[in-house]
């Protein structure tokens, strides 16, 4: 009987001293989880996402934990209008995020979704959503669109001048959502209500310019701004004005 006693008491702390590793080991790895939850992350790099988005779209999670993420994370999400990203982990919970944006200069609708294309018009990414700052290219003579192809609009050059185009549309901060390219490739902008006739597209800088010192007074007017023949002068300004 005292044989048993002892056998059934050194089970009983066995049991205890197990339940007590396991314990243990449960609050210490509660301990290590959470002193890896990362309380900030630095994006550099993004526009088209908000960095909220951005936490959502690589973690899956406000909080992720750079433990966890290191170990087991996937590295290469695609994510649209991202080219990709690299995480850099400042231990034990910091996170500096570069984010690689496509290069998009514009976009063409196509049968309900809007086809956004490089400088080189190779279409990188197909959405229904509109991509902020990103202008509508119209006008342009194409068969088919081909998502991770060029392109077919039967003049190159096009797509140089649309990629100088935006660049000024960044520069001077101008709100321009459409660009028209007519069969000479003469281009017409959008700005709201008012209609903006460029001429030609090569050398279009100083038009630009011109645009940016009117733009102001042009808020909230509805009408046609001639700049075809823009010479430096005032006088060559014409805006015709509509009811």
């Amino acid at each position: 009987m005292g044989k048993q006693l002892g056998r059934k008491n050194n089970k009983r702390k066995l049991k205890w001293i197990l339940v007590g590793i396991v314990i243990a080991l449960l609050l210490a790895g509660g301990g290590i989880y959470a002193g890896f939850m990362v309380t900030d992350i630095t994006y550099t790099g993004n526009k088209h996402y908000t960095q909220q988005q951005m936490t959502e779209c690589i973690f899956g999670t406000e909080h992720p934990n750079a433990l966890i993420y290191t170990l087991f994370g996937k590295k290469n999400k695609n994510i649209p209008f991202i080219q990709k990203y690299d995480v850099e982990v400042t231990w034990p919970n910091k996170m500096n995020v570069a984010v690689y944006e496509k290069a998009i200069v514009g976009y063409i609708s196509y049968m309900g979704c809007n086809m956004y294309f490089d400088k080189d018009g190779i279409v990188v990414e197909s959405s229904s959503e509109n991509y902020e700052d990103v202008p509508q290219i119209t006008g342009l003579d194409f068969k088919s669109i081909v998502l991770d192809a060029k392109l077919e609009v039967g003049n190159d050059a096009v797509f140089s001048q649309i990629l100088e185009l935006t660049q000024a549309f960044d520069k001077y901060q101008l709100g321009v959502k459409k660009v028209y390219f007519d069969s000479s490739y003469n281009v017409s902008l959008y700005m709201g209500n008012v209609k903006v006739m460029l001429g030609s597209a090569a050398d279009c800088n100083d038009k630009l310019y011109a645009l940016k010192q009117v733009s102001e007074k042009l808020t909230g007017m509805k009408g046609t701004l001639h700049l075809e023949n823009y010479d430096g002068t005032t006088a060559s300004i014409i805006f015709k004005k509509e009811n």
